[in-house]
């Protein structure tokens, strides 16, 4: 009794009962909801400048709390019209809306809906060089193929549910390897002299060729990559570095293609 009554009489002050809590209710929902909306997009604490925005959009909507809980005692004071009007402003019929927030709601949540965009393109952005940074260094179509196969693996035994997409971008990236496999070896072949055991150098439309056949298989493996990035966790992460190092190192073309049992009985029960 002792307790509830210390907490009540803390509840009395004024900072608590009219800044404190709204401001700690309205910014834990606006985070559940902010954690809701970013799964399947990206993360929220990606970056140091998405984190930047988190803790803008939750501080505002903390304010925003705190400004609807003084203002609650003063709506009273409202003619009913109002309410009326009110009520019978949501009924209206709406033309359909893009993706993009309009300008009247940007002002009416006090630039809030402005920057959950903007940390929704943040997030996006940070997806994608996080993407980049991963695939430096993979110079090969072989490389590509190693590690793309193993990541697929990896997908497929963790995110179950995900089976059907995850089959689908490996399908598109592995086309993509072996049409960039396929361009290479052609070239490689036009390149070498009869009754010679040089290879002249590449024109410049065969290094075209090869570098965009190259570049459009790292695009392919960097859509499955970026699947398990938005989908994943960060403790996922020395797991996918370790099957990077395992792509790059030689001992990946000697490793076996035969995926491990225990990730085939699990694809096979889904």
């Amino acid at each position: 009794m002792h307790d509830l009554g210390l907490f009540m009489t803390w509840y009395h002050h004024g900072w608590l009962a009219e800044y404190a809590l709204p401001a700690a209710a309205g910014a834990g929902l606006t985070w559940i909801g902010l954690a809701r909306h970013a799964v399947g997009k990206g993360r929220l604490l990606g970056s140091r400048r998405s984190a930047g925005l988190t803790l803008l959009i939750l501080a505002l909507t903390g304010a925003v709390g705190i400004v609807a809980a003084m203002a609650l005692p003063h709506l009273a004071k409202l003619p009913p019209l109002t309410a009326g009007l009110a009520t019978g402003a949501t009924a209206m019929p709406r033309k359909k809306q893009d993706d993009t927030t309009q300008p009247y709601v940007k002002f009416m949540t006090l630039g809030i809906a402005w920057f959950r965009e903007r940390l929704e393109y943040r997030m996006h952005l940070d997806a994608c060089r996080w993407c980049d940074r991963f695939l430096d260094g993979f110079e090969t179509s072989t490389q590509l193929r190693v590690f793309i196969y193993d990541l697929r693996n990896y997908l497929l035994d963790r995110h179950p549910t995900l089976t059907k997409t995850v089959n689908h971008l490996f399908d598109a990236a592995d086309e993509a390897m072996v049409h960039a496999l396929d361009v290479q070896t052609r070239t490689d072949e036009a390149r070498r002299d009869t009754g010679s055991p040089w290879m002249r150098e590449p024109t410049a439309d065969e290094t075209y060729l090869c570098r965009s056949a190259l570049g459009e298989a790292r695009n392919r493996c960097g859509d499955l990559l970026l699947h398990a990035y938005v989908h994943g966790r960060r403790t996922e992460q020395p797991e996918l570095e370790s099957l990077r190092t395992k792509a790059l190192s030689d001992d990946a073309f000697h490793s076996s293609p035969v995926p491990r049992p225990r990730l085939t009985f699990r694809r096979n029960r889904v």
